[in-house]
């Protein structure tokens, strides 16, 4: 991912970096408390808004994709979440080739997929890219 990263502005670690790195920690999806999943979410959001300037559009086509494995799953209860969630990895590695605003997007985003086996997981999963899409706008994600 190193490769990624030029033109792309950093953030302190606390911001980014802090985050990853709990994520990582974490045995599953399902396993993150909900006041953590809040406040990654308004970091990140923040982050993506305010320092990466990440068009609001970018963000959703992203959410779009996860909000359609969760339609397949409702309509699927045997759905192998876990295979569906790993094929969004090429899908958000090629948005971030595309537009290096993407990037930390995807370093938050990436460590979660792998952590994504059941659906419980998955729903966890849901909330925290809608949640990211809700601060994002509420920092003043701008439009297209």
């Amino acid at each position: 991912m190193s490769n990624f990263k030029k033109n792309v502005p950093s953030g302190p670690p606390s911001v980014i970096n802090g985050i990853v790195k709990e994520l990582k920690a974490l045995p599953d999806m399902g396993s993150l408390p909900a006041s953590h999943l809040v406040k990654y979410a308004e970091d990140v959001g923040d982050f993506l808004a305010n320092k990466v300037r990440l068009k609001t559009n970018q963000i959703r086509k992203f959410l779009d994709m996860v909000n359609t494995i969760r339609a397949e799953g409702i309509a699927n209860p045997k759905l192998h979440y876990k295979e569906k969630v790993i094929l969004l990895k090429p899908k958000l590695a090629y948005a971030a080739g595309r537009s290096r605003e993407v990037v930390p997007l995807m370093e938050v985003l990436d460590p979660c997929m792998d952590k994504v086996k059941v659906e419980k997981d998955f729903e966890r999963f849901h909330k925290f890219v809608e949640s990211i899409v809700a601060y994002h706008r509420y920092h003043g994600g701008r439009e297209s």
